[in-house]
């Protein structure tokens, strides 16, 4: 798997925004947890108002996918994934958390490869939102692993 051109796409083609404050803390079994999210907030986004670009909520944060250099990069971006490294999980639908290590990537690129698929309709993204629940109980299933894709397929190709 070409990692480095997987980044490489993943880079050109998506921006990350967060969602709510740059600094958040919390408190889970007793300790305080202080996460940052060092990205422009979601307000300073185009997606709105310029037709090529498309928000995607991924729950700890929004990724902006440019969809002319989306469809660009469409076919480079069909070979890297057809030599993933777990076929069969891939069309099974991972986590990010199991995505991430299997594209010789961070989470942070997996967040934004499985926005950039659900845009270039690869497949879907399932998470707590699409179950109905709230944001916060989202967040914390997320944070558990359930943030994945429903399974890739090429759009046009019959399984």
């Amino acid at each position: 798997m070409n990692s480095r051109s997987l980044y490489e796409i993943v880079e050109e083609t998506t921006k990350i925004f967060r969602k709510g404050s740059e600094i958040e803390r919390k408190n889970s079994k007793g300790l305080e947890v202080v996460e940052i999210y060092g990205y422009p907030p979601t307000s300073e986004s185009e997606a709105e108002n310029l037709m090529n670009l498309e928000m995607i909520d991924m729950i700890f944060i929004n990724v902006e996918v440019n969809k002319e250099l989306a469809e660009k990069s469409r076919r480079e971006l069909e070979i890297i994934l057809d030599n993933y490294p777990q076929p069969e999980r891939l069309r099974g639908g991972p986590s990010y958390i199991e995505l991430a290590p299997n594209l010789g990537a961070e989470q942070e690129t997996a967040l934004r490869l499985m926005a950039l698929g659900k845009v270039l309709g690869y497949w879907d993204i399932m998470s707590g939102k699409t179950l109905g629940l709230t944001d916060q109980e989202a967040k914390e299933l997320a944070g558990q692993g359930l943030l994945m894709i429903s399974g890739y397929k090429k759009p046009g190709v019959k399984t």
